[in-house]
């Protein structure tokens, strides 16, 4: 990771910025891959034989599986990742290489050059593209244009998941006819500004408005469709409430609002911007504990949808201000 530690503060941070080869090769991210047969063993008669389904494909270097994929799966190299990588020098600065899951996949993150914007004074975010490929069968070889740093398994799929929602990626499967449109789609890659000035100015509008605490807990009970619930006193309805009736939910809303991520920066505190903040850090992290790891997937559809919902209805705050 160049110059800035990610926010799960793993990983290795140098000074200034490498090249794409010189950050792969830092990152341990060259390592070839390739395939092999799956062994069945019948459990009655205890014979071995081929799996006429799946193959296992597995690190050349260390010979650590790293996935199992259909027979037709054709292997793409990281060496293509890097090429498409340099072939963007001109255009980006190489930001970050990771390799996730044992290097089931890897990916990487660069700032496209002129496209950073000031939301407020010392709060610059990024037009950034971001490549990846995948070595269990998972996800394509792609490429992807985002304002989101990729520096994590649950930060790659949030940014797939928004490219995808906008358009704005190009995916290459791992069959003979994808590959070989690998060099084709690379060469005509044009490293677009997209909407990144349209968003930058929803961001500054929101910066702009104010919003205090309990207008921040308004919003909320808004936001997540607060049900009304039975009073306690067995009189009727009150209204739903999520410092209430979602504890859990709202300490950690209520932490990011006060401390969270960008609220030391002047013109984030007491506005719509630290409001809106303040949820895509909650919902973007709550499934980055190891006990929840396996339903990130299914919840990554939420966090999707909620996220948006958050973004639009910060601006009719906005309008409304």
């Amino acid at each position: 990771m160049n110059s800035e530690k990610a926010w799960h503060g793993l990983g290795e941070v140098v000074d200034g910025t490498l090249p794409a080869r010189k950050a792969f090769e830092r990152a341990n991210a060259l390592f070839k891959v390739d395939k092999t047969p799956l062994i069945f063993r019948n459990p009655v008669t205890g014979a071995e034989s081929e799996s006429d389904h799946r193959c296992a494909t597995y690190r050349m270097d260390t010979g650590e599986q790293i996935g199992t994929v259909s027979l037709g799966y054709e292997i793409i190299q990281n060496e293509q990742l890097c090429k498409f990588a340099e072939m963007l020098r001109d255009d980006v600065e190489m930001d970050t290489v990771v390799v996730l899951k044992g290097g089931a996949k890897v990916a990487f993150s660069a700032k496209i050059l002129g496209t950073d914007q000031e939301i407020v004074e010392g709060d610059i975010i990024h037009r950034r593209l971001n490549g990846y490929l995948s070595h269990d069968g998972t996800t394509s070889f792609g490429g992807m244009f985002s304002n989101i740093r990729v520096v994590c398994q649950n930060t790659l799929g949030w940014a797939m998941q928004d490219a995808n929602k906008h358009g704005k990626q190009f995916k290459i499967s791992h069959t003979k006819l994808g590959i070989s449109q690998i060099d084709s789609t690379l060469a005509s890659i044009d490293v677009a500004r997209q909407t990144f000035a349209k968003e930058c100015e929803d961001y500054k509008r929101m910066a702009e408005t104010p919003m205090d605490f309990n207008s921040y807990k308004v919003w909320l009970n808004s936001l997540y469709n607060m049900k009304p619930v039975a009073r306690e006193d067995g009189m009727g309805m009150r209204p739903g409430d999520m410092e209430t009736d979602s504890r859990a939910k709202w300490n950690k809303l209520a932490h990011a609002w006060a401390a969270g991520f960008g609220t030391h920066i002047d013109g984030v505190e007491n506005t719509v911007w630290g409001g809106f903040n303040a949820v895509t850090e909650v919902e973007t992290s709550l499934r980055d504990a190891p006990e929840s790891r396996n339903i990130a997937t299914v919840n990554n559809y939420y966090v999707q949808k909620i996220v948006q919902k958050a973004q639009a209805s910060a601006l009719e705050l906005c309008l409304a201000a």
